[in-house]
């Protein structure tokens, strides 16, 4: 009979490398282990081990499973060596120099980076989507105060629509500042407003009531000349919006695109003023009577007459000729309003068709027909067309 096979010798981690290995019997191959191994006993199918040899050591003497035996290598750390050549190689790309700065970095500094590169991110991810879809993100800024050359966009009121919540009243401040003597104009738009309803004064002097709303409040612009009688030059101006019926009401009313406009008067007699208006109501009329024949011609009147409005405000006391110009100004604003809608809602049809050139040929017909920024009209259409990059 064939005695049956030693068992292997258990291997131990952690022993001294300095004492010699165990001789290990390779033990038969593994075609006959199955023909040289002795049966097992039923009685012994669930004993997994077997006893060790009498030679090892007592200290050693544990049951080991039958079966392949996995041997755990101990290793030895790196020497300075190998991590100086490490850092070398990591030295060689952005990403290694990145990850060796971020190895020498301590824990709280590795959080406080971790932080920013969070908060940079979100600003990032919130500066694309303002500028995909501004209408997406409504940040709250700060409310203006003070007006000037530069339009006010925002709009001031009470009710649907209104960027600046203002039930009573809302007051605005700017400096007058001339060299000589000049009237100062407001524009503004308005809307959703009664007869009688908003009060405007100008340095706690009423200058009257904010016109009420007609078909053409959307496109309507309105000014309002600042006596020169009333404003403090080179000094500090406060002009308020009051709404009469708030409270005890809450009736809506709103404001918006507000600047101011700084127009030098000619220093004269009064009666060489009133003639200077006079021959400005002329040609205001001569152009009207033609504006059927050119594109511009309604404007060069509206021009001419807001021309001797503004003389007219010069002076203290007011001839007859005030109330005619101002009412042949108050007409032709209108009709220039109205065709200002309608050239705009003609681009805005030529935008949906993505027609270019008729979208063109209609910036082009604005200009011609307002051609200068004296009238809103004129800065919307270079607007539009820096907005659809025409």
């Amino acid at each position: 009979p064939v005695p049956p096979p030693s068992p292997e010798p258990p291997t131990f981690v952690g022993r001294n490398r300095a004492a010699e290995p165990p001789t290990l019997d390779a033990g038969p191959l593994l075609r006959e282990a199955g023909l040289l191994a002795p049966s097992t006993p039923p009685d012994a199918e669930g004993d997994a081990t077997q006893p060790l040899p009498p030679d090892l050591d007592a200290s050693f003497a544990q049951p080991v499973p039958n079966g392949p035996v996995t041997v755990v290598a101990k290793v030895e750390p790196s020497s300075a060596s190998d991590k100086a050549r490490q850092r070398r190689q990591l030295g060689k790309s952005l990403k290694g120099r990145f990850l060796l700065f971020w190895q020498r970095q301590s824990l709280p500094r590795r959080i406080g980076f971790a932080t920013l590169a969070g908060l940079g991110a979100l600003a990032v991810v919130t500066l694309l989507v303002a500028l995909v879809v501004p209408s997406a993100i409504r940040l709250p800024g700060r409310e203006p105060f003070k007006l000037g050359l530069d339009p006010v966009t925002d709009s001031f009121g009470l009710g649907e629509g209104v960027r600046w919540v203002h039930a009573d009243d809302k007051l605005f401040d700017f400096r007058f500042v001339s060299p000589t003597r000049a009237v100062a104009v407001l524009h503004y738009q308005a809307s959703s407003i009664a007869r009688d309803e908003v009060n405007l004064s100008l340095n706690g002097v009423s200058l009257g009531w904010v016109p009420p709303d007609t078909a053409q409040t959307a496109e309507r612009e309105l000014e309002q000349v600042l006596p020169p009688s009333l404003l403090r030059r080179n000094a500090n101006n406060q002009l308020l919006f009051d709404n009469a019926l708030n409270p005890p009401g809450r009736d809506p009313w709103r404001i918006w695109n507000l600047r101011l406009e700084v127009i030098p008067v000619p220093e004269l007699p009064p009666d060489q003023l009133v003639a200077s208006a006079r021959e400005s109501a002329k040609a205001g009329a001569r152009f009207y009577e033609l504006k059927d024949v050119g594109a511009e011609n309604l404007f060069k009147a509206w021009r001419e007459y807001r021309a001797a409005w503004i003389t007219l405000e010069a002076l203290d006391d007011k001839p007859e000729l005030y109330d005619d110009v101002r009412e042949r100004i108050a007409q032709i604003s209108t009709e220039l309003d109205h065709r200002c809608g309608q050239l705009m809602m003609q681009f805005q049809r030529a935008v949906q068709f993505r027609s270019r050139r008729d979208a063109v040929a209609t910036l082009e017909d604005v200009r011609r027909r307002f051609p200068t920024a004296e009238h809103r009209c004129h800065n919307l259409a270079l607007e539009k067309a820096y907005e659809h990059e025409l």
